[in-house]
């Protein structure tokens, strides 16, 4: 199968947001991503490849013109799927009784995308997000996940929303922040919403009035002002993980 011109025009519309909304679609990238993408729980849109012995059957080969034409990548891969959006982005699990992830305005589309790796590594299947996070299939972020997306489901609402709702399911809402309860001294329940702050303003007043005072820290031993959002989820949930495994 031959692109058209107007195939190009989609998927190089979606490298932005606004397109991204108007026609409920996103774009994959790489041959390790496409791969999974494919047997992954969203429906395909089209497929495009340099590669022309790559299943032919639903393949539009293209050109290595073409393709950077086409990839948001500095070094455009061989392979890239356009897929339709999830709707379990707008979902509620019907049930939930393991550790979640909260995402407090997080800006930085590598930080979600690493987050929702890290989350997953770990065990986590659902990761909440606030309204003002970075967006889900934002190229960056769909990209640093490593397919994480395709496994972790990401739920965005209000605040408020969130907070409710994990309340209402008897979960214990514990902010990550610079003063709060060692992490080696605290000891995780099975229902535990680990909230992560923003890079720049942590974790926001509403947040903080759900909280009452339940906070963690990561030890600090050296002089380094403060921890990457990704990397201090990756620690926690690190040592939730351990603690789980001792239990």
């Amino acid at each position: 199968m031959v692109p058209l011109k107007k195939d190009i025009k989609l998927v190089r519309s979606l490298q932005q947001k606004k397109f991204r909304n108007e026609h409920q679609l996103f774009v994959v990238e790489g041959r390790k991503m496409v791969d999974e993408a494919l047997t992954s729980r969203f429906k395909l849109h089209s497929l495009y490849s340099t590669d022309s012995a790559y299943h032919p059957d639903k393949c539009h080969h293209v050109t290595k013109k073409e393709m950077e034409m086409m990839s948001s990548l500095s070094t455009p891969s061989p392979y890239l799927a356009v897929l339709h959006k999830s709707p379990e982005t707008e979902q509620w699990p019907k049930t939930l009784d393991t550790a979640v992830v909260i995402m407090d305005g997080i800006a930085d589309p590598g930080n979600l995308g690493t987050i929702l790796r890290t989350a997953e590594w770990f065990g986590i299947n659902h990761v909440f997000c606030t309204e003002d996070c970075v967006e889900l299939y934002n190229p960056k972020t769909v990209q640093s996940t490593m397919g994480s997306l395709f496994r972790v489901h990401v739920h965005y609402a209000a605040a408020e929303t969130i907070i409710r709702y994990l309340q209402e399911n008897n979960y214990k809402l514990n902010g990550a922040d610079m003063k709060g309860t060692s992490l080696y001294e605290y000891r995780f329940t099975n229902k535990e919403a680990i909230v992560i702050g923003s890079e720049s303003h942590g974790i926001r007043d509403t947040m903080r009035q759900a909280l009452d005072d339940n906070y963690i820290t990561i030890p600090r031993h050296g002089h380094a002002e403060s921890l990457n959002a990704s990397v201090a989820t990756s620690i926690i949930l690190s040592e939730l993980y351990r603690q789980k495994l001792h239990q």
